[in-house]
């Protein structure tokens, strides 16, 4: 018989079923989790998910650094960093949205006014944008809500100043926000120039510029991109987080760091000298109706550039000459002319056994040396307009003898026309003289009697006499200062030094080094004799622009005719160029300086050139360069006291004889302050009067003043015995000018209500 299987209970059967649902549910509570650890461990989605809505929210912006500043030798700003701002408007935001038609208008419409009133046509012309009337600011306010896409669109037609960002928040509708956050305010960093163009080719541009021609990209110019290492700084990092929809703003983070900004540049520049400079040349500039001009000052010993000055002409010529045209001084290559005689009498001297009366006979202004007709511009007479034939090394270079150059170098080299370029080779003709990496270029002069000298200047019998007065060499107007400023500086040529220091927050960081170029380029006894040369070429006789000047300088002036084509901005100067420049009469006019004569402390070149527009139209450098080189040197010694004589002190010290009672600190002051003059004794008087006894020195007494009764105000300014008398109570009359010499109620009298004292009041006071 079958066992019988014994029936569960209902409740027992309930609790099994209870207990397989907890199974289920447990096993599938840990499948979900391990199907969750799975996920979060290797699924790309989930961190695809993670990083777009991180993205989303959070974002990784850049902090400029500020770009540190050029600064003059003084300190001042050249060039410096600011933060320039823009409103970026979200016409999508729920301001712009919200805003009834209505209210947008009237104050679409407010704004258009204000923007157009404060970005003018002339503010247009001076920044160089297009100027919008207030119509057009308001259809495109009108149209962009409409539209409600733009969510950054930069109404402004130039970024602002932070005064001008802070005006226009205060008053201009919808940007003080009364129609809700709408824009936000994005800021650059942008150069700054407190002195406008000056000294541009120097400073230079940190803008990237494509070159028309080679298409190539070219980064910068000057101390703007040699220096560039250090300006520059390095840009911080920020995260923000989105709190609406096209704003941010910046949170805590990790990530975050602070920009560093950029060191400064402090220049040998001396900004007013800059200045002064470039209006001198300006005005030469302008009279001579010239195509460009150069000023320079180099300072003897360390070779720091001073000023350089580079003026082109504008379309017009003779108008609107601007720094931006090109860099004259560094990059255009010309024939010096006559500034190259120091270096032919240089090698005269040195090589040739020359002294300053080494006679040329020249009988009239045009003599065949080798095969070319060499001429002077005049013939060389005495005080008495008498001819001089034979002419002495020193009257050669004074007067500029082309003649007496030719004919020297050419008799003493014409069997080694080699030796004579050798030696001009020693003098680092042919190479830079260090300012490569701000465009300069090398100076050109082929080997005599080479193939390209053949090729270029033909027969040697007939080009090399001219090579003797300026002719054949071509050097860019820095070059002919280096080699003046070595002769200057005992034979000792060094480079020309544009940066003087880097420096962080006043902290100097490194020190440019003065570089020496050339040891010694001559003797003591050539420079002995080169000096007495310029300073025969330099005698107010033969320059009356120094006539007024309370100093000796040496100098040597040059004028050559331009043959190759050079950087203008003047149509007539294009179309002059494009037929052929040769033969349009274009010269260089320039002068070479050094002051003082004795122990030169500056070395002055100033070059015009200009095409010549008639007979009677000035092209010899002293009529074209003597005068601003004069300002220029008459300013630089007014401004340097190392020029002048010292004061001689007077013996004994002058000590006043009277000094002005009155309240007591003030005439301590005077007292400590003038010379010989000491105080002591001081009571502690409020009021006080000086006694100076016989040999200047002063005691400090004081007054007494009793309540209700006359103060005793003689000696003292009408200022202060004013302030005395009537805080006592009493009327006061004057007459005269000066220190109080008497007063009409006797000091101590009692105070009558009402009383009215009289002073009189002299010049010399009255001493007590």
């Amino acid at each position: 018989m079958a066992k019988q299987t014994k029936s569960k209970s209902p409740k027992e059967e309930i609790l099994h079923r209870v207990h397989v649902l907890y199974l289920i549910f447990i096993a599938l509570g840990i499948g979900i989790a391990i199907r969750l650890i799975c996920i979060q461990l290797s699924s790309d989605a989930v961190e695809h998910n993670a990083k777009v809505m991180s993205d989303g929210i959070q974002r990784e912006v850049e902090i400029p650094s500020h770009r540190g500043s050029i600064l003059a030798r003084n300190g001042e700003p050249l060039v410096m960093s600011g933060f320039r701002y823009h409103a970026t408007f979200d016409f999508a935001s729920e301001g712009m949205r919200n805003a009834n038609n209505e209210t947008f208008k009237k104050n679409a419409d407010s704004l258009a006014k204000m923007l157009s009133r404060h970005f003018t046509r002339e503010d247009a012309e001076l920044h160089g944008y297009t100027f919008i009337s207030p119509e057009e600011y308001f259809d495109t306010l009108i149209t962009l809500r409409n539209e409600g896409k733009q969510r950054a669109y930069k109404l402004f037609p130039r970024p602002v100043t932070l005064d001008e960002w802070n005006m226009m928040v205060e008053r201009f509708p919808i940007m003080n926000n009364n129609m809700g956050w709408v824009y936000d305010r994005e800021h650059t960093d942008e150069r700054i120039t407190p002195y406008g163009e000056l000294a541009y080719q120097i400073v230079g541009h940190n803008r990237m510029i494509i070159n028309e021609k080679s298409r190539d990209t070219i980064y910068g110019s000057g101390i703007e991109r040699e220096f560039d290492s250090y300006l520059a700084g390095s840009n911080g990092t920020a995260i923000e987080q989105q709190i609406a929809h096209g704003l941010w703003t910046r949170i805590d983070d990790e990530r975050n760091s602070q920009p560093e900004d950029g060191y400064d540049v402090v220049t040998t520049i001396d900004v007013n000298l800059q200045r002064m400079a470039t209006e001198r040349l300006r005005q030469a500039l302008e009279e001579h109706n010239a195509s460009f001009g150069v000023a320079m000052v180099m300072e003897v010993a360390t070779g720091n550039i001073l000023c350089m000055v580079n003026l082109g002409s504008g379309k017009v010529r003779g108008t609107n000459y601007s720094e931006q045209v090109n860099n004259y001084a560094l990059n255009t290559r010309m024939c010096p002319g006559s500034t190259f005689k120091l270096m032919s009498a240089m090698a005269l001297v040195e090589n040739c056994g020359y002294g300053l009366d080494n006679i040329v006979e020249i009988p009239r202004p045009v003599k065949l040396v080798g095969s070319k007709s060499v001429k002077d511009t005049h013939l060389i007479t005495d005080k008495k307009d008498n001819p001089i034939v034979h002419i002495s090394l020193r009257d050669g270079f004074a007067h500029s003898s082309n003649i007496y150059f030719a004919e020297s170098i050419y008799e003493n080299y014409k069997d080694n026309l080699k030796g004579f370029t050798d030696y001009l080779y020693s003098l680092g003709i042919n190479s830079t003289v260090g300012l490569d990496a701000y465009g300069e270029v090398s100076g050109d002069l082929p080997e005599a009697g080479s193939r390209e000298w053949f090729a270029t200047h033909g027969g040697a019998k007939k080009s090399f006499p001219t090579l003797a007065y300026g002719y054949i060499v071509q050097l860019p107007p820095i070059h002919t200062l280096t080699l003046y400023n070595g002769v200057a500086n005992n034979g000792h040529m060094v480079a020309p030094r544009i940066v003087d220091r880097i420096e962080n927050k006043g902290e100097i960081i490194e020190t440019m080094p003065v570089v020496t170029l050339i040891d010694k380029m001559c003797s003591d006894h050539t420079l002995d004799i080169l000096d007495e040369c310029l300073a025969a070429a330099a005698s107010p006789e033969r320059i009356s622009v120094f006539r007024n000047l309370p100093f000796k300088v040496g100098c040597k002036t040059g004028t050559a005719q331009i043959k190759g084509n050079f950087t203008s901005n003047a149509l007539e100067d294009k179309q002059s160029m494009a037929s052929g420049i040769d033969g349009q009469g274009y010269y260089l006019g320039s002068i070479v300086c050094t002051m003082p004569r004795q122990n030169p402390k500056y070395t002055v070149m100033v070059a015009v050139a200009k095409q010549q527009m008639g007979n009677n139209d000035p092209i010899y450098g002293v009529a074209l360069s003597g005068k601003p080189a004069s300002d220029i040197m008459a300013y630089i010694y007014t401004n340097d006291p190392s020029l002048h004589s010292p004061v001689e002190e007077v013996s004994p010290k002058y000590a006043p004889k009277n000094i002005k009672a009155g309240y007591s600190n003030d005439v301590k002051s005077v007292c400590t302050k003038l010379s010989n003059v000491n105080h002591d004794n001081d009571n502690g008087e409020e009021w006080g009067y000086a006694k100076i006894d016989a040999g200047g020195n002063a005691t400090i007494e004081g007054y007494t003043i009793e309540d209700g009764c006359v103060p005793d105000v003689v000696g003292m300014s009408l200022t202060d015995a004013l302030y005395l008398l009537e805080e006592s109570g009493l009327t006061v009359a004057h007459t005269g000018m000066g220190a109080v010499k008497r007063q009409s109620i006797a000091a101590g009298t009692p105070i009558e209500p009402g009383s009215t004292i009289e002073l009189i009041l002299d010049m010399k006071g009255a001493k007590r």
